[in-house]
């Protein structure tokens, strides 16, 4: 997958590379140019074929060495206007119009688009136009010089419009020419129409209702699922709708619907909001995808990529108020084509692996619109298709749509993920109800299991003490039945204290204890058995008192004590030390059993694990799992250290502050 990716990337960078190549060969010059005619039922005409071009790159020119460059034949007749990239180049443009006889005087004429830095219109005087030949004169002062561009205030433009436009008054069957300088660090993508000031009016009414459409439903967008991703808490809705208000930020200013809003702003910071829109965009598309995609699971190492992207694009955001957004931008806009590729290629696999899910199929077409349209919009920019090949900024009608695909992806995406909440609380209704189904079974086997085991104690203990049986093996089989209905008990008890511990329903009941007499106690339990000669207790601090609940503590204790007999050497000692360390209080239980591998170690307190050394002897693997929740709920910790063949030390840590239980009413669930 990685390698067809850098193959796409890779064409799509050559492609990228050509395109000026492919600019140049539409550039090939026309014929002279012919006059733009304006007659009595003209409404409306664009000036393509009617302009010659003359290009700067020395930034040097002033208009009247211009002027003798065009009457030098120096200015490149044109047969439709093409983008010219983000370039530093000025670009000189000659404009021929005509009246006809009958057509009205005054017309319109509107240039954009509205991002462009300078428009310096340089317009024929009336006098002078009269006594020129053709219409043109050759002196600079015999033209007047008309400021427009993003760079004039709104307030101070000839026309209150959203692109730049200003009346012209033409004389009737005489050629004008008009000389247009466009120096822009924002890309250059010039087209002109003249207007009829009737015609006019229903065009602007046209316009403004199609770019108040566009940003209305940017801002419904924005505004529901805003409130959608706080309320969820979801990351993938809030980066979208990042992504969505950056789309709304840009497209505000850089058609020029800001400047009618606040209409005194200057120039850079009209710039600086265009370029830092389109830079926070990119960000936090990169983002979204991170978390439409799951690259965080899938492709871990493509999410350091997309989240450095994202850093860098944050980091140039300064570039956009100076020279430097000449260099930085197309960086960005390489970026962004080169990401949308992976992007399509990602989410065509996403609808493949999941065919049952409809989500990612429109993740699939937003994406297959949003690289149409940031493909033909760099196509007309860069002058590959004219800059009036559509009525629109291709990547504008694209990107809503794009946009509203996307939103209904992700309504479907909060949709799948709600139902799989609700099954998921279904699910843990049902595991909740069956639990204290099965803790009712319990009890009710705890008190039937009780009583007929107490029931054979009570008579084998009877049988034996009317000494009715007086052979001595008559005498060991009670014994031996006495022994077994205890350690059937014992069992019962063991199985429904580790329940009660799994479930957090075991209530503690802490209270001060001297250390030496907790662990005496634990010696009392083997009195009488061959385990007592084995065990050596060692307390330091035998008067130290701890707040525990001693009946549990004692059973966690016991616990560590019986596994070390029953798996070491019965000739082999155990020892029990127990002291303060570091205001704590340590207790160790050491043996020198078989001991136990790293990977076993790691398991101990897993319920029901038994390690490999305790093969051929009983046991339920629930001791030292009780014995870890017991000492995790005194707020303690209990670690081992083992050595094959060595043996293992059980170390049991409680904090001085013992007494200051983390569940006092109640054992919870560790």
């Amino acid at each position: 997958m990685s390698v067809r990716l850098r193959r796409i990337a890779r064409l799509f960078v050559l492609l990228w590379a050509a395109l000026p190549w492919f600019a140049g060969v539409a550039h090939a010059a026309g014929a002279a140019v012919e006059p733009l005619l304006l007659g009595p039922t003209t409404t409306s005409a664009t000036l393509a074929g009617h302009f010659a071009r003359l290009i700067d790159p020395d930034r040097k020119m002033d208009f009247a060495e211009v002027l003798n460059a065009d009457a030098e034949g120096g200015m490149e007749p044109r047969e439709d206007f093409r983008g010219a990239g983000q370039t530093r180049d000025i670009h000189w443009y000659r404009f021929d119009l005509m009246r006809a006889p009958g057509a009205p005087a005054d017309w319109l004429l509107e240039m954009g688009e509205a991002y462009i830095d300078h428009l310096d219109l340089f317009i024929p005087k009336a006098t002078a136009a009269a006594k020129a030949a053709g219409g043109r004169p050759q002196e600079a002062a015999a033209y007047r010089l008309v400021r427009l561009g993003d760079f004039v205030p709104f307030s101070q433009r000839p026309m209150k419009t959203r692109l730049h436009a200003l009346p012209l008054t033409l004389p009737e069957g005489k050629p004008v020419s008009l000389y247009l300088r466009i120096d822009s660090v924002s890309a250059i993508r010039l087209s002109a129409r003249v207007w009829s000031p009737s015609a006019y009016i229903g065009h602007q009414t046209t316009d403004l209702l199609f770019q108040g459409l566009f940003l209305g439903v940017l801002g419904i967008l924005v505004l529901g699922y805003v409130a959608l991703g706080l309320l969820l808490r979801d990351g993938a809705l809030l980066a979208y709708t990042g992504y969505v208000a950056t789309v709304f930020c840009y497209y505000l200013f850089a058609n020029g619907i800001a400047a009618t809003l606040l209409p005194d702003l200057p120039g850079w910071f009209m710039n600086m909001m265009v370029g830092s829109s389109g830079f926070l965009g990119f960000a936090a598309a990169l983002i979204m995808w991170v978390y439409i995609l799951d690259l965080r699971t899938w492709a871990p190492w493509l999410r350091r990529c997309y989240q450095g992207l994202a850093l860098l694009a944050l980091l140039m955001l300064p570039s956009t108020v100076s020279p430097l957004y000449a260099l930085t931008n197309p960086v960005v806009t390489v970026s962004a084509l080169i990401v949308v590729v992976i992007a399509l290629v990602l989410t065509a696999r996403m609808a493949w692996l999941n065919r049952g899910d409809p989500t990612p199929r429109f993740y699939l077409a937003s994406t297959l619109v949003s690289l149409t349209g940031l493909t033909m919009a760099q196509m007309i920019l860069r002058g590959v298709l004219p800059a009036d090949f559509f009525f629109a900024d291709p990547y504008q009608v694209a990107s809503m749509l794009a946009v509203l695909v996307l939103g209904i992806g992700l309504a479907l995406r909060i949709g799948r993920l709600q139902t799989e909440r609700l099954r998921a609380r279904e699910e843990s209704a049902f595991a909740t109800k069956r639990a204290e189904e099965q803790r009712s079974f319990v009890a009710m086997l705890s008190h039937e299991f009780r009583t007929p085991l107490a029931s054979i104690d009570s008579a084998a203990q009877m049988i034996e003490l009317s000494g009715a049986v007086e052979a001595p093996s008559a005498v060991t089989r009670l014994q031996r039945i006495r022994n077994t209905t205890r350690k059937m008990a014992e069992l019962v008890e063991l199985f429904l204290s580790a329940d009660a511990l799994d479930q957090g329903a075991l209530a503690l009941k802490p209270e001060p204890v001297a250390l030496g007499q907790l662990l005496e106690e634990v010696r009392a339990g083997l009195t009488g058995t061959e385990a007592e000669e084995r065990l050596e207790l060692s307390v330091e601090v035998p008067d130290r008192a701890l707040l525990a609940d001693a009946p549990f503590l004692g059973v966690a204790i016991g616990n560590l004590v019986q596994n070390a007999l029953r798996y070491s050497p019965p000739e082999t000692p155990v020892r029990v030390s127990a002291g303060e360390d570091g205001g704590g209080i340590v207790i160790r239980v050491a043996d020198r059993g078989l001991g136990m591998s790293p990977d076993e170690v790691e398991r101990i307190g897993s319920i029901y694990f038994r390690a490999s050394s305790s093969r051929g002897t009983k046991g339920s693997g629930l001791g030292l799992y009780m014995t870890q929740k017991i000492v995790a709920a005194h707020g303690g910790t209990l670690t081992v250290e083992s050595v094959r063949d060595e043996g293992s030390v059980f170390t049991i840590r409680l904090p001085d502050d013992g007494g200051k239980l983390p569940a006092v009413g109640r054992l919870a669930a560790q």
